[in-house]
């Protein structure tokens, strides 16, 4: 039979790890997030073209990107029941490109990409945070896909 405090240990453990990656992250992306972003911004300029929407939906993109950023950023910090709410709150911000014509398949891409950009920065950097660049690697994806479901597939 299993101990339950060792069991409870091990969650806490687990839970410390979790949230050292976490904070690991964030201490990576928060200096460069307006970076990432600005360089998803020729992107939104193809598609907004392509979409027939033009520069004008291209710059709502950035602001609507800006204004969602700090939650997002917070989100990947939290743990996983404060990161629901979170996403939850950069969610009604991305409502706004739907209003503004973006529509989901125009997103979606924008939004790999700045992972793919962020993900590009987090292996470079985990080491000097003390960790794998593999470690911090899985922790993105996480939560990109946490995002991806509370944000982009979700009505």
């Amino acid at each position: 039979m299993s101990d339950p405090g060792r069991l409870g240990e091990a969650r806490e453990l687990a839970y410390d790890h979790a949230y050292a990656r976490r904070h690991a992250l964030g201490r990576i992306l928060r200096p460069r997030a307006a970076t990432i972003q600005d360089n998803t911004l020729g992107q939104a300029y193809r598609a907004t073209n392509f979409l027939g929407l033009g520069a004008v939906a291209a710059r709502r993109w950035a602001a609507i990107g800006s204004r969602a950023m700090p939650k997002c950023l917070d989100a990947l910090e939290a743990d996983d029941a404060e990161r629901i709410g979170l996403l939850d709150e950069a969610g009604t911000y991305f409502r706004g490109l739907a209003a503004a014509g973006f529509k989901r398949f125009a997103v979606k891409p924008l939004v790999s990409l700045g992972f793919r950009l962020a993900l590009r920065d987090v292996k470079a950097q985990a080491r000097a945070q003390g960790f794998e660049p593999e470690e911090l690697e899985d922790e993105l994806r996480v939560f990109q896909r946490a995002f991806e479901a509370r944000i982009i597939y979700r009505s």
